[in-house]
């Protein structure tokens, strides 16, 4: 019988006073901020994100055998698709982006999307170097909002997710 539930042969049950749960409980991540980060500087917030990571596998056989012996990786890519991100003129300025159109942010620069714990602030997850693939933009007077959008990253950095 296996004794930790985040084993797929966890037999025992979840309750609210059993030491199972509180593990399950201490490795779950509520109410994380996701910031859009230009240099270093916030540049916007999000609302959520759904990642996903492409390697690209391919299989390797061994002289004369059609059998595939192992699948390696041949690109990496790392797709982030974003439910509305909020970007602040204000805080564009302040870096040095001229926001004189959504075409000049999004396809001009890369941010970095950073998931940082509610609880402890630490990152949990940094997309890197995120490019604006597409997606649906509204603009207002004061910001500029990613409905809809894909970007891809450069990299990923962190343990949580």
């Amino acid at each position: 019988m296996a004794t930790d539930p985040l084993s797929p042969n966890f037999t025992g049950s979840i309750g609210k006073n059993n030491a199972a749960s509180q593990a399950v409980l201490l490795q779950t991540y509520t109410g994380n901020r996701i910031v859009v980060e230009f240099g270093g500087a916030q540049v916007g917030l999000v609302q959520s994100i759904r990642p996903s990571d492409h390697y690209g596998l391919e299989g390797v056989s061994g002289v004369g055998d059609i059998h595939v012996l192992e699948h390696v990786p041949t690109k990496a890519v790392h797709q982030i698709a974003v439910h509305t991100m909020v970007l602040f003129n204000s805080n564009l300025r302040g870096v040095g982006i001229a926001p004189e159109n959504a075409d000049v942010v999004m396809q001009g620069n890369v941010f970095d999307l950073v998931v940082y714990s509610r609880d402890s602030g630490d990152v949990v997850r940094k997309y890197v170097s995120c490019s604006y693939d597409n997606g649906e933009l509204e603009i207002s007077a004061h910001k500029i909002t990613v409905q809809q959008g894909i970007f891809k990253a450069l990299d990923v950095q962190g343990t949580g997710l």
